[in-house]
């Protein structure tokens, strides 16, 4: 399949700026305005297109490991007083979970250690006390963005804000800050564009503008193993769904090859089973974790999800089957499903398989309300659903075959 590396970017970045907004310790946007202030100083200093690239999917991706790391962090100390996920947990926790997660990315150039290092300090006052040319040139680009948008509002810039920036990035030369990189920053600082940029961020859309279109010829095999990425990004939301997305994907290739379907549907099907929950990176895990009955605010709330889920998918190109088939986990046979309402004559085996399995699947899970059920008893729940037309017999005998 032909893949744009951009659209699959910025599809995957929209799923985490969802999560993002539920963390403390960062702000809305915060990875794209982090990308945008990387690509402009990358212009000054002639990095390649290719390059430019990387840089902002590193950039896109540097709290990537921030999702695991909050969720882990909010369970070890859901009943602190303290609120500042900074005075409480190991930091550098999120730099480790993100630079093992991006290890399969498919990256243009070759990189090391540039999310594990992008809190270091020039000075070497950072999270692991690198120093200098220790850190990696793109560590340290987002390193400096990352305090800028960190420090700064840079939602609303007038002359007095931009001048207080200016003194804290001269005064930190050295320290935080590499001399070259200052001096690139003082001929950006300049620039008007980049300013009203910042200010204007949601509205004029900066960052899709100035990166160079990239597509690349990907086979579905090595995306699939893309996709394990983000499958581990997304269980990391919450730890009722630690393993959710990769058992899932694993027993849709079982359940696939069950009713005999072709090698490009079960590498589909595998894709879509990786990626069907990926809108629940913007469900907060006060729900997500809740421990009793959902309200039916609550509900409304978590049901967003395969909307959410759609919405990311349908950016890609060529992923309109996958799309479907990840984003119609909750439609019922009887159009009473969501997000779309889908009755069987809409539903083709491919959506129903992942549908079935992901019900079969959290069934057999630990749930905050409840311990996981037996392969016996999860198979009667589902066979009494059928009463309702919930969801298809068939597929239900084959589960019962292949997992019993």
């Amino acid at each position: 399949m032909t893949l744009s590396l951009n659209k699959f970017l910025f599809s995957i970045s929209f799923a985490l700026d969802l999560a993002e907004s539920e963390i403390k310790c960062t702000s809305a946007k915060h990875s794209k305005r982090v990308a945008y202030i990387c690509l402009k100083i990358a212009n000054i200093i002639g990095l390649s297109d290719e390059a430019k690239f990387d840089l902002c999917s590193y950039s896109l991706l540097h709290d990537n490991g921030l999702i695991e790391s909050y969720c882990n962090f909010t369970n070890e100390y859901k009943d602190s007083n303290s609120e500042d996920y900074f005075d409480i947990i190991n930091f550098s926790e999120h730099c480790i979970i993100g630079e093992n997660n991006i290890k399969e990315f498919p990256f243009l150039t070759f990189q090391e250690n540039v999310i594990l290092y992008h809190h270091e300090n020039f000075d070497g006052s950072g999270l692991f006390e690198k120093k200098g040319d220790e850190i990696p040139l793109f560590a340290q680009l987002i390193s400096f963005a990352d305090i800028l948008d960190t420090n700064f509002d840079l939602t609303i810039i007038d002359y007095d804000k931009k001048e207080q920036i200016n003194r804290f990035v001269f005064e930190n030369e050295e320290k935080l800050f590499s001399r070259d990189l200052v001096l690139a920053y003082k001929e950006l600082s300049n620039s008007f564009l980049f300013w009203g940029d910042l200010e204007y961020f949601e509205e004029v859309n900066p960052l899709e503008n100035i990166l160079a279109d990239f597509k690349m010829e990907v086979s579905l095999d090595n995306f699939l193993y893309i996709t394990k990425i983000f499958s581990k990004i997304i269980d990391g939301k919450s730890k009722f769904t630690a393993k959710h997305s990769l058992d899932l994907e694993e027993k849709s290739l079982k359940l696939a090859e069950y009713f005999d379907l072709d090698e490009e549907t079960k590498l589909k099907i595998q894709i879509a089973s990786n990626l069907h929950d990926i809108g629940k990176l913007g469900t907060p895990n006060s729900i997500l974790d809740k421990e009793g009955s959902l309200t039916e605010s609550e509900l409304f709330e978590i049901k967003k999800h395969a909307y959410l889920t759609h919405s990311i998918l349908s950016k890609i190109d060529n992923f309109s089957d996958i799309t479907k088939w990840a984003s119609a986990h909750h439609e019922r046979l009887d159009g009473s499903g969501y997000p779309f309402g889908l009755t069987s004559n809409e539903l083709g085996l491919e959506e129903r398989i992942v549908s079935c399995l992901d019900f079969y699947q959290a069934l057999v899970e630990d749930r905050p309300y409840r311990k996981s059920m037996t392969h016996n008893d999860a198979i009667s729940l589902l066979r009494k659903n059928l009463s309702n037309l919930d969801i298809d017999a068939d597929i239900i005998d084959g589960i019962d075959v292949v997992f019993r």
